[in-house]
């Protein structure tokens, strides 16, 4: 991997033009505002551009459990980025920060726990077949974790995706977004440090391995944004399936979770695979996950078993006809491992409402769901959720 992302490199260099870092003339026509999309500044020979970007999430959320009834009020997510490309349209990059409250771990005691830095990444898509990025990114594991937090059909993801997802980490992988120009296939391969979101000391040589293929055998389609606000007049489906390798993980979700409390590190084993489909402004996803562990306990006791176990979930959409409403609906499963686990079983079951004034860029949702674990449903809790989004 690391032998062809230096020759991938070189390549990309060699082709540099002398006068590169000449002047390049901006016309006003190549100054623009999209909404929902944000600012755009180009050349006008298209070498170089910069979007920017805002996002932000104000989130109500009422919870009815067995410590009785509790709300909050919160910015959920704040969002500042910008994107664009240098020194030729093949060469892309990605910025941005996250800075509310929830994004930077803020603790009561005023302390901050996380980077405000989500993405900072180098693209190099010169060659169809063989794409390059590098830098700090969300790892291509399982699609409703790739898929933006703004373009979500329901409040937020599945407690599934929650569970079993692989988030961001630093590292490289080579990719095609139309592997053999068939319109119909994709795949990544990475290698990435295995320390998770904003991972900057040197560590041990455990690292993350990383492989997914997908097949859309009707034809790419915008299948990473949930909710089929263009009601796709012809069916379209996606088919994926990940696979991830992480050798001394620190955490105990891999490189995400918490750290094992006898302070040992796991070496595990991820798989998922998933399905999306979009028609008329109906849309169906649904993923399964597995994991297996295997501990390299630390000195403290008692040793605390891996999170071994598998889930599931699925949801659908339907926007109306000639409205800007969707009613949606979500049903998942953490199911663990019939041998020594840590991991808990959890059942979700939820319905959804979404208006969406502005496409994604400007949404009202809603959804009300319903958690338990094996002491049955009778015994579960109730969580309403109201958020507005805006995008500029």
């Amino acid at each position: 991997m690391f032998l062809i992302f230096l020759f991938m490199l070189s390549t990309v260099l060699a082709e540099e033009p002398k006068d590169s870092m000449e002047a390049r003339e901006v016309s006003p026509e190549n100054v623009s505002y999209k909404p929902g999309k944000g600012l755009e500044i180009k050349s006008d020979d298209g070498d170089f551009k910069m979007v920017t970007r805002l996002r932000a999430q104000q989130r109500y959320t009422l919870i009815d459990d067995e410590d009785g009834i509790s709300h909050g009020f919160q910015l959920r997510r704040a969002r500042l980025m910008f994107k664009g490309n240098v020194f030729g349209k093949a060469n892309s990059y990605k910025f941005e920060l996250a800075v509310s409250p929830k994004d930077i771990g803020l603790k009561p005691e005023g302390t901050i726990s996380k980077s405000p830095l989500l993405d900072w990444y180098f693209h190099f898509g010169q060659i169809r077949d063989l794409n390059l990025r590098m830098g700090q990114y969300k790892v291509p594991y399982s699609r409703q974790r790739v898929v933006s937090s703004g373009n979500l059909q329901m409040v937020d993801r599945s407690m599934v995706n929650g569970e079993f997802n692989l988030d961001r980490d630093v590292g490289l992988d080579i990719r095609s977004k139309d592997l053999f120009g068939l319109n119909k296939f994709r795949y990544y391969a990475g290698v990435y440090m295995g320390e998770g979101h904003s991972s900057y000391a040197e560590g041990d040589l455990g690292m993350m391995y990383l492989a997914r293929f997908e097949v859309l055998p009707l034809g790419l389609y915008k299948d990473y944004v949930e909710s089929d606000l263009q009601r796709t007049t012809t069916p379209k489906v996606s088919i994926g399936t990940g696979f991830a390798y992480v050798d001394e993980a620190k955490r105990d979700e891999g490189i995400v979770g918490s750290i094992p409390a006898d302070g040992g590190t796991t070496d595990t084993l991820n798989f998922n695979a998933d399905i999306g489909f979009k028609f008329c402004g109906f849309s169906l996803e649904s993923a399964y996950f597995w994991r297996e562990g295997t501990r390299n306990p630390g000195e403290a006791l008692p040793i605390e078993e891996a999170r071994n176990g598998s889930g599931f979930y699925t949801q659908a959409g339907y926007l109306l006809p000639q409205k800007d409403l969707e009613i949606s609906a979500r049903y998942g499963q953490i199911i663990p491992s019939t041998g020594d686990t840590s991991l808990s079983a959890k059942n979700e079951a939820g319905i959804g409402l979404s208006n969406y004034v502005g496409e994604h860029s400007l949404k009202l949702q809603g959804d009300y769901f319903r958690t338990w674990s094996d002491d049955g449903f009778d015994r579960g809790h109730d969580q309403f959720r109201l958020q507005l989004q805006m995008a500029y």
